[in-house]
């Protein structure tokens, strides 16, 4: 998969095996660990009703040399609420780097983020057992839920205002992958297309599957445009949004959009996320490409990613799911946060 960003590098993201959860968990020994200057507490996140007290996020990434954090990986997050607090919190904090032999070195480490709660709410979106005001679920024998994502709500929808929803079924495998994906029922079509690509990137505990070959999942996702944090839009976009609508031929000027040659640095990925590649592709052992438009706001989050192009839809969609995950160092311009605009185009090579 080959990811490149106008910005102008390439990178490669690659997975690693989760460690037993504690303490930050390192890779190469040093004399000196990275060391956390400050703590950044958790906030709770409040956009669903969870219907749980505790959740776990389970973090993978780099501390350069200067203390800097990169290489961001989601190894689980079992509710994309919590996924986006703990790397709110992780990407917060300021890191002194480890040293070996006296001289700072890069090193990967692990950390878990642990959400505790008294009260919980009346519903959840995710614990495959009832309604949420963004989603409800039925599952016949479906593993536990390790990682899930949001659904990207589709751009042109959200900035009409359009409401709806769209019901799909999952067949799960015995390692814990959506094998397929089945689009029931969307009030509009590209409520349906962001759903089954949000259920493609879901992952399930593949423990105690094998006994069970048929696993399946029906979910309804619902898109609200009065509620869109509800399906994980942040508040930033609907606020990018009002602005850019009051500015007419001259939107992102009037909005205080910079262009990525305009910031005092190159926009840098501190969490990038490979899009799947689509079962209509891997079936027909071709390649697929898509360019993706997209904000950062101040705090590094991808807003309102939309497709400028695409070798197939399906293709389309996943790219767009992966990047709506990502995130960034906050784009800069004279020293001060701003909101910028990217590109990146995505690849996958045919299937073998």
């Amino acid at each position: 998969m080959l990811l490149c960003l106008s910005a102008g590098f390439t990178t490669t993201v690659r997975g690693q095996a989760a460690t037993p959860h504690g303490k930050p968990q390192v890779t190469n020994p040093a004399s000196t660990l990275p060391q956390a200057l400050r703590t950044v507490p958790l906030v709770y996140p409040d956009t669903v009703d969870l219907d749980w007290s505790t959740g776990r996020v389970r973090l993978a990434y780099v501390v350069d040399e200067q203390g800097r954090i990169g290489q961001v990986e989601v190894l689980q997050g079992a509710h994309p609420a919590f996924t986006d607090a703990a790397l709110d919190a992780l990407l917060a904090t300021p890191y002194r780097p480890a040293v070996k032999d006296g001289v700072p070195v890069a090193m990967r480490v692990q950390r878990d983020y642990q959400f505790k709660l008294q009260h919980t709410g009346v519903g959840t979106v995710l614990n495959l057992r009832g309604p949420a005001r963004n989603g409800s679920a039925r599952a016949e024998l479906a593993p536990a839920l390790q990682q899930a994502v949001w659904p990207v709500y589709p751009a042109g929808l959200l900035r009409s205002g359009v409401t709806g929803s769209a019901r799909v079924r999952a067949r799960i495998g015995t390692q814990g992958e959506v094998s397929e994906v089945e689009l029931l029922a969307a009030s509009h079509p590209d409520f349906g297309r962001a759903a089954v690509a949000m259920m493609q990137a879901w992952r399930f505990d593949p423990s105690g599957t094998v006994a069970s070959p048929q696993r399946t999942l029906e979910y309804e996702q619902r898109f609200s445009a009065a509620r869109p944090a509800d399906s994980g839009v942040p508040a930033s976009a609907t606020q990018l949004l009002e602005r850019l609508a009051l500015g007419g031929a001259a939107a992102t000027a009037v909005a205080g959009v910079v262009g990525a040659g305009d910031l005092d640095a190159p926009l840098r990925p501190l969490l990038q996320v490979q899009p799947g590649v689509p079962p209509s592709l891997r079936q027909a052992r071709v390649a697929g490409s898509a360019t993706v438009d997209f904000y950062v706001d101040a705090q590094g989050r991808v807003l309102l990613p939309e497709l400028a192009s695409a070798s197939h839809e399906d293709f389309g969609w996943a790219a767009l799911t992966a990047v709506n995950q990502w995130r960034f160092e906050p784009p800069r311009r004279g020293g001060q946060p701003v909101v910028a605009r990217g590109r990146v185009q995505l690849k996958a090579e045919a299937p073998l």
